[in-house]
């Protein structure tokens, strides 16, 4: 007998039965990506104030990311299931003046593993909750519209999520950067419990999240040198959500207050989403006030809608229009800006949230003297200071495409 074949036979026997033994594997993610001018001349710019703490989104995200994700199910023991998620993630800010980008060379682009975690879910012993570990998106209550997340504890940890305890569902993490330095970092315990039935169809959801450092001499430096003192934080979140009382459509009514030191802010949020006849609208109001000493502070407050009509076919209609307020502590004149944007969209369905869509659209921003004044505390984007630096307006046109799965 030849041992070239048997060999052969031998790798593809072995090569089928891991095909065979292979678990599930559910691949899901988020994508977007486009491309735009402003009619100045150059690169499409975004619009912003610097001092607040969100923008509109719609026709105004100058950036790119791709965010696939793979969950595969391993094992299952005695009614649980059990996984492990990776994430790995590209983003690209087009601003070269932004935090996360200091060029604008093409293939500067910020890689990371955003998720990989292991996962047992539905475990009796935990109420049918899970436990899990690794790092991992956490605690995220996103608003969608302007893309704020009233909370996010983001980051590497470990703990039991999602245990039904009969009047609501008792979630507990333990959070840390391990990136930061042996002798000198930070944790945070996230506490939530939601689900709790409050009022017909409504339910309320409590979020609380201590923090504080942990740290000891460095033991390299002669002598050992102590870490400046880190104060302690706490964060207190409290969200009502009501489904069908406006139109039929949903309501998110929150009141959250977190406190670092001298630093405090304190908000109260109100998003209301429904639909007119094939008109999906979302709206949404927030006042924020952030205290701190020397009257560093200000007060925050935006206002804005959203509309989004099915035409014909795959064509839909939008619209957006978003007012923004910042007023300093310490007498400091009001920042006004407000951006519109209209949109003509092609899309995989007629709902408004149908995806992949690719969207044609036109923003156009305006903002008062205060603004055009303050440099960097004025506009939020680097690229619209130096192209409507000396303007009280802007305008920016592109196509952007969109999806999650």
């Amino acid at each position: 007998m030849k041992t070239l074949p048997l060999f052969t036979a031998l790798a593809l026997a072995g090569a089928a039965g891991s095909a065979l033994a292979a678990p599930p594997v559910e691949f899901s993610g988020y994508f977007r990506a486009g491309v735009g001018v402003n009619t100045a001349g150059g690169n499409q710019v975004c619009f912003g104030l610097a001092n607040a703490d969100t923008k509109f989104r719609l026709g105004n995200e100058c950036d790119y990311v791709i965010e696939p994700t793979f969950d595969a199910k391993l094992a299952e023991y005695e009614g649980s299931a059990w996984h492990v998620r990776v994430m790995p993630s590209v983003y690209k800010a087009w601003d070269a003046g932004s935090a996360q980008n200091t060029s604008n060379g093409p293939d500067t682009l910020t890689t990371r593993f955003g998720q990989i975690y292991a996962y047992g879910q539905n475990i009796s012993q935990l109420a049918n909750g899970r436990v899990w570990a690794g790092r991992r998106f956490y605690n995220r209550l996103q608003t969608g519209i302007n893309d704020q997340f009233l909370e996010n504890n983001d980051g590497n940890g470990a703990g039991l999520e999602d245990m039904d305890l009969g009047i609501g569902k008792l979630s507990v993490a333990f959070m840390m950067d391990p990136n930061n330095d042996a002798f000198n970092n930070r944790m945070s315990l996230p506490i939530r419990m939601t689900g709790i039935k409050t009022v017909p169809n409504g339910e309320l959801s409590i979020y609380v999240t201590p923090s504080k450092q942990l740290k000891t001499a460095n033991q390299t430096t002669t002598p050992p040198a102590e870490p400046a003192d880190q104060p302690n934080g706490l964060a207190v979140g409290v969200y009502q959500k009501l489904s069908g009382t406006i139109l039929g459509g949903d309501s998110l009514i929150g009141v959250k207050s977190d406190k670092f030191g001298d630093l405090k802010n304190t908000r109260v949020v109100f998003q209301q989403g429904m639909s007119v006849g094939g008109t999906a609208v979302d709206f949404i109001t927030e006042y924020r006030v952030r205290k701190n000493t020397g009257n560093t502070g200000n007060k925050w407050f935006m206002i804005g809608a959203r509309t989004d009509t099915h035409l014909s076919g795959p064509f839909r209609f939008l619209a957006e229009v978003g007012h923004d307020q910042v007023k300093p502590d310490g007498g400091g004149a009001k920042q006004n800006l407000t951006k519109g944007t209209l949109a003509v969209a092609a899309s995989a369905g007629k709902e408004a949230g149908s995806r992949p869509t690719v969207r044609l659209f036109v923003t156009h921003a305006i903002w008062n003297d205060a603004v055009r004044t303050a440099g960097a505390g004025g506009l939020s984007s680097t690229n619209a200071r130096q192209v409507f630096g000396d303007k009280k307006s802007g305008t920016s046109v592109g196509v952007q495409a969109e999806s999650w799965w």
